[in-house]
């Protein structure tokens, strides 16, 4: 997986799980669907949750420069003894998602909001675990809460509960996607001329 690839996933996959109840169901599944990129096949029934990006800067506030080395790139491969990956400092982006969520009882719509405000995003903030390119270990993307609205509507005759969270993700999107390997130098400190070890050279 790779960027926005990463995040789509990871943001659809916290988002499944929530459950809500009625007079009649004690426990109801809500399915997490993507508006885009994927047309998904979907049986759909309410209520449900959209996922959608819409948009995607550049985070030059939190923008660093210069070059990264280290031995197993970022914990994406399998370290090499004396090897080293060197690359740049990837690029720092903010994702924007639209998550919207559709309900017919107003329990269940209810439910999704508390859901949302209380678990998915306390304070307004949260974080999303991310696993990266080789699946074996999860990093985090912090994750804020930057707008909710209700855009109840009337379709068909029947209510539609309709709630829109607009959600900021920090990302990141690398320069290189082949970094170079060098050799790694180990270089000894001494403050002292005296007891040098045979072949070592005095710098």
């Amino acid at each position: 997986m790779s960027y926005l690839f990463s995040e789509d996933a990871a943001l659809k996959s916290f988002l499944q799980g929530f459950t809500v109840s009625d007079e009649k169901v004690a426990s109801r599944p809500v399915q997490v669907w993507y508006v885009t990129p994927d047309l998904e096949f979907r049986n759909q029934s309410f209520p449900f949750i959209t996922l959608e990006l819409i948009d995607s800067v550049p985070a030059t506030y939190r923008q660093h420069s210069g070059v990264v080395v280290d031995n197993d790139r970022q914990g994406t491969v399998t370290p090499v003894a004396n090897k080293a990956y060197r690359y740049e400092i990837p690029i720092a982006w903010d994702l924007t998602y639209q998550i919207t969520t559709y309900a017919r009882h107003p329990r269940h719509d209810r439910l999704l909001i508390a859901n949302l405000l209380n678990k998915a995003f306390p304070g307004k903030r949260g974080y999303l675990p991310v696993r990266n390119d080789l699946n074996t270990e999860t990093g985090y993307r912090h994750m804020f809460l930057d707008e909710f609205t209700k855009r109840d509507t009337v379709e068909d005759g029947r209510r539609l509960y309709r709630n829109v969270f607009t959600v900021s993700v920090t990302s990141e999107g690398s320069v290189s996607q082949t970094p170079s390997v060098r050799e790694v130098a180990t270089v000894l400190i001494n403050d002292t001329t005296e007891n040098i070890p045979a072949g070592i050279q005095i710098v």
